[in-house]
């Protein structure tokens, strides 16, 4: 067999990148179902390679056999019913869930060291080897060619790319077009609101516009019901406005600059975006014209939460999660956990989600295109790359051909939507997979592409606190609109600067 292009892939590092992944999710029933998926694949392809594969599976390690989980600890069952699955096609084969030492999981220096001395497992989550520029060339294999090739596990199919998200194939790819990982979940955000409040309000169905949620908010107030909660969010709040205030011709001209294909802007093409004036806050109004909606939304909101310190919060402080698990509040905008957590915390009220508003109407900078998913994507818990031979001594040409089937096995829609779902922090992106009700509207931001604009946020390590702490001086009220336009021109020209030198960066 020839073997496949090996490389690591290393996305930009201001894309987005969500670790809270301390949920305890409730089991579906689809998760105990392993003999379904064995009745569903209508030719078991032969492997003739017998042994153990190894495979760190992240939030989705089941319980290792002498560890006792304090109480409350997620139970998760599906990969491993998975792994038994596949283990009955092929007697000879053992799947072996392997976890990091406490004080290495997580993190980029573990990848590095166990690459460094072949140890990496066959199968590893790949969340921070594709986020970190420290992993050495030829750690995974370049998955490309197989994405072209039929999985054999799904009945049908012709080529596996055809079963994944276009869109997170877009975003997961290298520039020389290599895929090193495969993909099945997406984390999103989305606004959770409180259905009994909303009744109670006579507000029957969730806003579709920026207006309408307005409205809402002042209906709630009316009613002496506490509209919503949230730190103002300067990071997320950037990517949902800029994208749709710039517009598609700005933002297409945007990453032209390195030729991103994902439509994630990076800092690079802020700076070159601002050097030629349609990216400058002192030239451009809508880089912040998208600012006052967000200041007319927190007038609205639970005064108490918009005023604790974004960057650094103090320890006990209030949070919109906790005042909306207690009932206290009818909205807050958080991520596509929050349903897990609800259930850790025993919430009786009914809620559901509701995508980011529709713009149109509210600023004369409003475009039509949708920006909803632009806080979010594919970096979860269910991203897993292959290990070469060089990061991994136990692999060999016919060791490979039975790890890539594992992965294929359980990188199929059932499979996908059992996993994913049962940890119930993130939305399953396979076609056919359908997520928790509760992030049903998530789903849903998985249909259209999209573009992520930072805002200057990670153009230096210092624009990202100064423009945190700005934004919410100025949406919390304590600061005019002139005075926040004036201190956003001098951080991003400042920041402009800084990376031009740094970076050498020749206009």
């Amino acid at each position: 067999m020839k073997h496949p292009q090996v490389s690591v892939f290393a996305l930009s590092s201001s894309m987005l990148v969500f670790t809270m992944l301390a949920t305890v999710p409730t089991p579906v029933a689809a998760a105990t179902r392993a003999h379904v998926a064995v009745k569903r694949v209508p030719h078991v392809p032969p492997i003739h390679w017998k042994g153990t594969i190894t495979m760190f599976a992240q939030a989705y390690t089941p319980k290792l056999p002498g560890v006792k989980l304090p109480s409350g600890s997620p139970k998760l069952t599906a990969f491993e019913q998975a792994a038994k699955a596949f283990e009955r096609l092929y007697p000879g084969i053992h799947i072996k869930f392997v976890y990091p030492l406490a004080a290495e999981s997580g993190a980029p220096q573990w990848y590095v060291t166990k690459a460094a001395g072949s140890q990496l497992p066959d199968v590893v989550w790949s969340l921070y080897t594709n986020n970190n520029n420290t992993i050495p060339h030829g750690v995974f294999y370049n998955l490309a060619p197989y994405f072209r090739q039929p999985d054999p596990y799904i009945p049908g199919n012709q080529h596996w790319a055809a079963v994944m998200n276009p869109h997170v194939l877009a975003m997961t790819k290298a520039p020389n077009g290599a895929q090193y990982e495969v993909d099945g979940d997406w984390v999103g955000t989305a606004f959770y609101y409180n259905k009994r409040l909303f009744h109670k309000a006579g507000i029957k169905s969730p806003p579709k516009t920026w207006k309408q949620l307005l409205h809402d908010a002042q209906v709630l107030k009316a009613h002496h019901i506490d509209p919503g909660a949230d730190v103002p969010n300067y990071g997320w709040d950037a990517r949902l406005f800029l994208g749709n205030v710039l517009g598609q011709k700005a933002l297409h001209r945007l990453v032209s600059f390195t030729k991103q294909s994902s439509g994630v802007v990076s800092a690079y093409d802020e700076v070159m975006g601002y050097h030629a004036g349609f990216y400058n806050p002192a030239k451009n109004p809508r880089i912040m014209g998208w600012w006052p909606l967000m200041r007319k939304l927190y007038t609205y909101w639970n005064k108490d939460v918009t005023d604790v310190n974004a960057v650094n919060p103090p320890s006990g402080a209030p949070s919109g999660s906790s005042l909306f698990a207690a009932g206290k509040v009818a909205m807050i905008y958080q991520g596509s956990w929050t349903p897990s957590n609800l259930k850790v915390a025993h919430v009786k009220f009914p809620y559901g989600s509701f995508n980011f508003p529709s713009l149109k109407g509210s600023t004369p900078y409003a475009t039509n295109l949708n920006s909803s998913p632009a806080v979010g994507g594919p970096s979860a818990a269910f991203e897993y790359a292959i290990s070469t031979p060089r990061a991994d001594k136990r692999m060999n040409p016919a060791k490979f051909k039975a790890v890539l089937d594992w992965v294929r096995f359980f990188t199929t829609p059932h499979w996908d939507q059992a996993i994913v779902n049962q940890l119930g922090s993130f939305v399953p992106t396979l076609k056919g997979t359908k997520p928790i009700k509760a992030d049903a509207a998530l789903a849903k931001s998985l249909a259209t592409p999209f573009y992520v604009c930072f805002g200057y946020q990670d153009v230096t390590p210092q624009s990202g606190t100064q423009t945190t702490q700005l934004f919410q001086e100025y949406v919390s009220g304590h600061l005019s609109f002139a005075a926040a336009k004036q201190r956003f021109d001098q951080i991003a020209t400042q920041a402009a600067q800084q990376y031009a030198i740094a970076h050498h960066v020749h206009y």
